[in-house]
C-alpha cells in the first residue's frame, strides 16, 4: 500500500473519530444544560391561555433541553394526558423550532478567533435561525386566525389514526445515538457529579474536536471533497433536503445534524446556499421523534405531532418556494456574520438576547398578566 494511501486512510479515520467525539461533546453539553435547566423548565413548561407566551415557552424550553425533539415529545405527552390543549401546543411547537437552532450557533463560536472561517461558520448556523424565525413570523399569525395547521393535522390524523401497527419496531433506538450517549456518559464520570464541570468538559471536547475536524478536512484535499458534495450530496436542492431529512432521522436530532455542517462551512467545503436547503431537511427530519412518540397516544397527541411536520413543510413551501422570501434568511445570515467578525461581542449578545432575554421577558410578562 502506498504511503499516500495510508496517510489518507489515517486522516479519514481521524475525521471519523473526531466526528464521533464532536457528537459526544455536543451530547454532553446538551445533557449538562438539560440537567441544569430541568427545574426551571418544569416550572415554566405549563399550560397557558396566551398563544404568544406559549410560543416563547417553546423557545426557552428547547434552549434548556437543547433538543426540539425532547420538547415536542414532551408537548405530545402533555397533549396526550390532557394537560395541554392543541391551541397551546401548536405555538409551543413553533417556538421549539426556533429554540433548537441555538446549538449550532453555539458550535460556530468555536471558530470565533479565525476570521473568515468564523464568518462562514456563523452565517451557516444563523441561516437556520432566520429561516425558522421567518417561518414563525409568517405562520404564527395565520394559524391564530385561520387554524390551518391544526385543521390540516386533524385531517391527516383522521386518515391514519387506528391504522398504525408495529409501533415497537418503529420506536427502535438509533445505534448512533446510543453510542454517542455512552460517550457522553464516559465524560460525565470525570465531572464529579457536578453539572458545571460536565458542561465545561463537554464544551472543551466539542471545540477541540471542531478544531481537529477543520484541520483534517482541509488536509484531505478540499477540492476532492468539494467535488463529491457538489456532484452528489448537494448537487440539487431536493437532494440536499433529502440528505438533511435522512441524516436527522438517523441521529434523531436536528441540533446535531446542523452542527455537523458548521465545520464544513468554516473549512469552506460547503457554501451558505448549499447548506440552506440541507437545514430545511433537518427541520423535517426532527419531527419523526414526536411522531413516533404520538403513535401510542391519543388522537390529539398525533395531531400535535403532525402539526410539527406540517409547520415545517408549509414553511419550506412558502419561504423557499418564494425567491424574495428565500433570500431573506441568506441576506440576514451574511449580514450578522459580517457584524460578528468586526465585533466579537456581537454574536454573544445575539445569542443571549434572541434565545434567553426575549423569551424570558415575554414569559414573565405573560405570567404577570395571566
Amino acid at each position: 500500500m502506498k504511503k499516500d494511501t495510508i496517510i489518507i486512510l489515517l486522516k479519514t479515520a481521524g475525521v471519523l473519530g473526531a466526528l464521533f467525539m464532536f457528537l459526544v461533546g455536543i451530547k454532553g453539553m446538551s445533557s449538562a444544560i438539560k440537567h441544569m435547566g430541568a427545574d426551571v423548565a418544569d416550572s415554566i413548561f405549563t399550560t397557558t391561555g396566551d398563544p404568544l407566551v406559549a410560543l416563547f415557552i417553546g423557545v426557552f424550553a428547547t434552549v434548556l433541553f437543547q433538543s426540539s425533539s425532547t420538547t415536542t415529545s414532551l408537548i405530545v405527552g402533555m397533549v396526550s394526558s390532557g394537560a395541554l390543549g392543541l391551541t397551546g401546543a401548536i405555538p409551543m411547537i413553533m417556538g421549539a423550532n426556533i429554540g433548537t437552532t441555538v446549538t449550532n450557533t453555539i458550535v460556530s463560536m468555536g471558530h470565533i478567533n479565525r476570521g473568515n472561517e468564523f464568518k462562514r461558520a456563523f452565517a451557516a448556523s444563523t441561516v437556520h435561525d432566520f429561516f425558522n424565525i421567518l417561518a414563525v413570523i409568517i405562520l404564527f399569525p395565520l394559524e391564530m386566525i385561520f387554524h390551518g395547521i391544526q385543521r390540516s393535522s386533524e385531517w391527516v390524523a383522521s386518515l391514519i389514526f387506528g391504522k398504525i401497527d408495529n409501533v415497537d419496531v418503529l420506536q427502535a433506538k438509533s445505534p448512533i445515538k446510543a453510542a454517542v450517549k455512552s460517550g457522553a456518559k464516559f465524560i460525565e464520570q470525570f465531572s464529579f457529579d457536578n453539572d458545571i464541570v460536565y458542561l465545561i468538559l463537554s464544551v472543551l471536547v466539542t471545540f477541540m474536536m471542531l478544531y481537529a475536524l477543520v484541520k483534517l478536512l482541509r488536509s484531505l484535499v478540499l477540492e476532492k471533497i468539494e467535488v463529491f458534495f457538489d456532484q452528489y450530496i448537494f448537487k440539487t436542492v431536493l437532494r440536499a433536503i433529502g440528505f438533511g431529512i435522512i441524516l436527522t432521522i438517523m441521529v434523531q436530532s436536528s441540533s446535531i445534524t446542523t452542527s455537523l455542517i458548521v465545520p464544513l462551512a468554516g473549512a469552506g467545503v460547503l457554501s451558505l446556499r448549499q447548506i440552506f436547503p440541507f437545514t430545511l431537511g433537518a427541520n423535517i427530519g426532527t419531527t419523526v421523534t414526536a411522531l413516533l412518540a404520538a403513535l401510542t397516544g391519543t388522537v390529539s397527541a398525533l395531531i400535535a405531532a403532525i402539526s410539527h411536520l406540517l409547520f415545517n413543510i408549509f414553511g419550506i413551501l412558502i419561504i423557499y418556494g418564494t425567491p424574495p422570501l428565500r433570500a431573506i434568511p441568506l441576506k440576514l445570515a451574511e449580514m450578522i456574520a459580517e457584524y460578528s467578525v468586526k465585533n466579537k461581542l456581537f454574536p454573544i449578545a445575539y445569542l443571549l438576547i434572541v434565545f434567553v432575554a426575549i423569551p424570558l421577558i415575554i414569559i414573565l410578562l405573560g405570567g404577570q398578566t395571566a
